[in-house]
C-alpha cells in the first residue's frame, strides 16, 4: 500500500515461501503466480501489470513512502526488480536466484535494504542500496554468507530511530540482528533467547514509536522489550484456539498505532487471523482475539462425504468434520490431514491420515480418531509422499489400501487393531495414485512420483502380481512426471484416466485398452484445459464420458470423454482444488480447494430429446437441435441450431414451457387447417426468435440461461417454422420439436 496515497495498492502473487518438505520434494504447497496487481481504487478492482505476468512468485512489493510510482519487487526466481512508473515496466536491478525481502527506509526512501539466496536455497545475503534501489551492493559485515536453509531474513527499520535497521533471521534457531547504517553492517543482537522464526515462518515488527519493542514470530509469538536482546512467549495456540495458532507468517500494526493508547497488532498464521487489542499487555492464553471466524480460506487437501457427514484433511489444521447443517466443524484429529474416506455402508467408521502415511480411523463417525498404522513401516518423508494415497475399497468396505513407497493393504479395517501388510514392493520412487475398479476388487492401478505405473488383475490375492504399464524404460508410454490421480471406468476396467502435475500441455490421458496404448485427453482448442497441473479426476456414475476434473486453476467438465472442456465460475472459480468427489449415494460433487474451503454442488445433468416428427411428405424438412458444445445449463448460454435450410431462407424458431398444451388447446395440433399439410405444432408458443439462414444453411440463437437452482431440471421446448412456399398452400415447413431439460 502506497504510503502517500493508500488507494494504491500491489499484489504480488505466489506462496514462495512455501514450507520446506517441498524443497525435499515431499509436498507441494507453493502455488505459482502470476505476477503483480494493482489496485487504484482502494481494493475494489484490480488488473495485472502485464510486466510481471510471468513472474511465479512474487515475495515482497515496496512502495517508496514519498512516490506511489517508485516500486520495489523480491521475486523468485530472478532476484530484485525496480519500477519508476508505478508498475507499467521493470528493470532487473540486482540479479539473484531469489530475492524474498525487501524494504523502503520510511524515514529515507533514498535508502533500502534486501535479502537474497541463491540456488541451493542456502546462502543467504543482506544487501543495501543508497540511490532508492536502483543500484545494490553485499552488507560489509554480519548477515552475509549465512550458511543455513533457514536463514531467511525479514527487515523492519525503526522509524524513531532514522538509519537503524533490524533483522530477523531464522539461523541458530531465531536471532534478531540490528544495522546502524542503513545495513551495510549487522551485529548480532539475540542471546541465549530463540524466536523459533525459519524459512517457512518469519514474521517480524519493529514498534514504530520505541524500537525496543519488538515482536518476532515463528511457531509462536515472541516479544522483546530490550530491542531484540532476549524475547519472551506470548502465544500458546493450536488448531482452532483464541490464542494464534501455530506457524505465524506476519505482524501487522493498525495504522493508528501509537505505542500508548493505540497498541492492536495483528498476526497471520497457518490457521488464519488474530489480534492483540494491545501487544504490550497480551500474553499465553490472554489478551488475543481470532479473527477469521466465517473467512473461508482453509487449504483442503481431501474431502469425502456419506450419510450426514462431511469430512476433510487440512493443511495444518487437522482432519475436520461437519454433522448435518451444521456451519461448526469438529476435529478428530490433529496436525495436518490429508485423503479421507468414510464407510458409506457403515459411517461410524471414518479414515483419515496424518503426513507421510500415518493413517488413522474412527470408529464413532469423526467425533475422535487414533492412528491405525499397524504394520506400514514406510511412514516418513523419506518413503512416503506428505500426503499419501488412502482408498476404501468400493466392492469390499472392510478393504483398505495406502500408498507409500509399497502399497499397503488391510482387509480388517473395522478390527479393533488394524493390521496392514505390503502387497507392491518399492520400485524407488513413492506412489501417488491409486485406483480400484468398481465391480471386480482384484483390478487395482498404481502409480509413482517420477510416472512410472503398475496394474495388477489379482489385487486381492496374498501376493498380486504386478505388470508395468510404465516403467520409465522398456515400456514407456507415458510422461516420467507427477501422476496425480488414477480413475478406472466402473462399465469398462479396459478404459483409465491419469492425470499429471506439472505447467505442462496434456495432463489428462486416457487408455482404452488397458494400458497398451493413450490418447491425450485435455481437450481441443478452443475448449482445451490450460497447461497446468490436474490434481484429481472423477467420472461420472451415469455415464462415464462425462469427466471432472480439479486443476490449479479451479474445476473443469467434459461431456465428451475429454474432447472438450469447460469451466464455470459459480463457486470456488479458478482457485486450486485439491479433489473432486461424490457424495456417496448422491450426485452431489464435493470440492476440497486449497485456500477457498470446501465446496458442494448439486449435479443435474443437462439433456436434449427430439420429438414427435417433421412435417410428413416432405424429403429434407428443417431440422433443429442443441450445440452439444453448449447445452443447457443454468448461467450459461445455450445454443439452439437450425440446419437442412437454405441460404437467405427465413426462420422463426418457437420456444414454449409445454409441450402438452397451450392457449389454444392440447398439443400436438395439426396443422393442416391452417394450410401447412401433415405438419404439427409440438411446442406451445410461448416466444419467437426470427433469423436468415447463413450461406451454410444454417441458423443459430444463443439463449442465457439464469443461474436459478430453482431451474434445475425444468423443461424448454423448441420447434423451428421455416418459410417454404413450394411446401404447403400456407408456405411454412416445421421441424420436430427438440425436448430440453435445464442442468449445470
Amino acid at each position: 500500500m502506497a504510503a502517500s496515497n493508500p488507494d494504491v495498492m500491489f499484489v504480488g502473487t505466489g506462496e514462495g515461501f512455501f514450507n520446506n518438505n517441498v524443497a525435499r520434494g515431499v509436498n507441494r504447497s507453493a502455488i505459482r503466480g502470476a505476477g503483480v496487481f494493482k489496485s487504484t481504487d482502494g481494493g475494489q478492482t484490480w488488473v495485472q501489470l502485464p510486466a510481471t505476468a510471468n513472474w511465479q512468485y512474487v515475495q515482497r512489493v515496496a512502495v517508496a513512502p514519498n512516490d506511489p510510482s517508485l516500486l520495489l519487487a523480491a521475486v523468485r526466481q530472478g532476484g530484485i526488480y525496480r519500477s519508476t512508473d508505478g508498475g507499467a515496466s521493470w528493470t532487473q536491478v540486482h540479479a539473484a536466484f531469489a530475492s524474498d525481502m525487501v524494504a523502503f527506509d520510511p524515514n529515507d526512501p533514498s535508502k533500502a535494504v534486501a535479502h537474497r539466496v541463491d540456488a541451493s536455497l542456502a546462502i543467504h545475503d543482506a544487501l543495501w542500496s543508497v540511490d532508492g534501489g536502483a543500484t545494490w551492493s553485499v552488507a560489509q559485515s554480519g548477515l552475509v554468507a549465512l550458511n543455513s536453509y533457514d536463514a531467511r531474513m525479514e527487515f523492519c527499520h525503526a522509524r524513531s530511530n532514522p538509519g537503524v535497521v533490524y533483522a530477523s533471521c531464522g539461523q541458530s534457531g531465531g536471532k534478531v540482528w540490528r544495522s546502524l547504517d542503513g545495513g551495510r553492517n549487522w551485529t548480532l543482537r539475540t542471546g541465549s533467547s530463540q524466536t523459533g522464526v525459519t524459512w517457512y515462518f518469519n514474521g517480524f515488527w519493529v514498534d514504530p514509536t520505541n524500537e525496543n519493542v519488538q515482536v518476532a514470530a515463528g511457531l509462536h509469538v515472541w516479544r522483546s522489550s530490550d530491542g531484540g536482546v532476549t524475547f519472551a512467549r506470548i502465544t500458546d495456540g493450536y488448531i482452532m484456539t483464541v490464542d494464534p495458532h501455530l506457524d505465524v507468517h506476519a505482524v501487522v500494526a493498525d495504522p493508528d498505532y501509537n505505542g500508548s493508547t493505540r497498541r492492536r497488532v495483528y498476526v497471520t498464521t497457518d490457521g488464519g487471523l488474530h489480534v492483540a487489542d494491545d501487544i504490550l499487555a497480551a500474553g499465553q492464553s490472554t489478551g488475543w482475539r481470532d479473527l477469521d471466524n466465517g473467512m473461508r480460506s482453509a487449504q483442503f487437501y481431501g474431502a469425502a462425504g456419506a450419510g450426514n457427514l462431511l469430512v476433510g484433511g487440512l493443511q495444518d489444521n487437522g482432519t475436520q468434520r461437519l454433522v448435518g447443517a451444521a456451519t461448526t466443524s469438529n476435529m478428530p484429529f490433529g496436525g495436518d490431514g490429508g485423503q479421507v474416506q468414510i464407510d458409506a455402508t457403515n459411517t461410524n467408521y471414518v479414515w483419515g491420515e496424518y503426513v507421510w502415511c500415518q493413517v488413522h480411523r474412527s470408529t464413532n463417525g469423526g467425533g475422535s480418531s487414533s492412528f491405525q498404522y499397524g504394520g506400514i513401516t514406510e511412514r516418513t518423508d523419506a518413503t512416503a509422499n506428505f500426503v499419501a494415497p488412502l482408498l476404501i475399497d468400493p466392492n469390499l468396505a472392510t478393504r483398505a489400501y495406502a500408498g507409500a513407497s509399497s502399497l499397503w493393504r488391510t482387509n480388517n479395517n473395522r478390527a479393533g487393531t488394524v493390521s496392514w501388510s505390503s502387497i507392491k514392493a518399492p520400485v524407488g520412487s513413492k506412489i501417488s495414485a491409486v485406483a480400484i475398479a468398481r465391480g471386480n476388487a482384484d483390478i487395482v492401478w498404481a502409480a509413482h512420483n517420477d510416472g512410472r505405473v503398475y496394474r495388477t488383475a489379482n489385487a486381492t490375492a496374498a501376493t498380486p502380481t504386478w505388470v508395468a504399464v510404465d516403467d520409465n524404460a522398456g515400456t514407456n508410454p507415458l510422461p516420467a512426471r507427477y501422476v496425480t490421480r488414477l480413475a478406472i471406468d466402473p462399465t469398462n476396467h479396459a478404459v483409465v484416466w491419469l492425470t499429471f502435475g506439472g505447467f505442462a500441455s496434456g495432463n489428462v490421458r486416457v487408455t482404452r485398452d488397458g494400458g497398451s496404448t493413450w490418447s491425450d485427453a485435455a481437450g481441443t482448442a478452443p475448449r482445451r484445459l490450460p497447461d497446468a497441473p490436474v490434481n484429481c479426476v472423477l467420472l461420472h456414475p451415469d455415464d462415464s464420458d462425462v469427466v471432472y476434473v480439479a486443476t490449479e486453476v479451479g474445476i473443469f467438465a467434459s461431456d465428451d470423454a475429454g474432447q472438450n472442456w469447460s469451466a464455470s465460475n459459480d463457486g470456488p472459480a479458478n482457485v486450486a482444488t485439491e479433489e473432486v468427489a461424490w457424495f456417496a449415494g448422491t450426485r452431489r460433487l464435493i470440492a476440497a480447494t486449497l485456500g477457498r474451503g470446501i465446496w458442494t454442488c448439486e449435479v443435474t445433468r443437462p439433456s436434449v430429446q427430439s420429438f414427435g416428427n417433421a412435417c410428413s411428405g416432405h424429403v429434407s424438412p428443417p431440422m433443429l437441435d442443441v450445440d452439444p458444445l453448449a447445452p443447457p445449463r443454468i448461467g450459461l448460454a445455450m445454443e439452439w441450431v437450425g440446419s437442412q435450410l437454405t441460404q437467405g431462407q427465413l426462420t422463426f424458431l418457437v420456444l414454449g414451457l409445454s409441450d402438452t398444451v397451450w392457449a389454444g388447446g392440447s398439443l400436438p395440433q395439426d396443422l393442416t387447417a391452417q394450410g401447412m399439410n401433415g405438419c404439427s405444432l409440438l411446442v406451445s408458443p410461448d416466444a419467437t426468435l426470427t433469423q436468415v439462414a447463413d450461406a451454410a444453411g444454417t441458423i443459430r440463437h444463443s439463449l442465457a440461461l439464469p443461474n436459478l437452482p430453482a431451474l434445475l431440471g425444468a423443461a424448454l421446448h423448441g420447434q423451428m417454422f421455416a418459410v417454404d412456399p413450394p411446401r404447403n398452400p400456407l408456405g411454412i415447413a416445421t421441424s420436430a420439436g427438440v425436448h430440453a431439460v435445464l442442468g449445470r
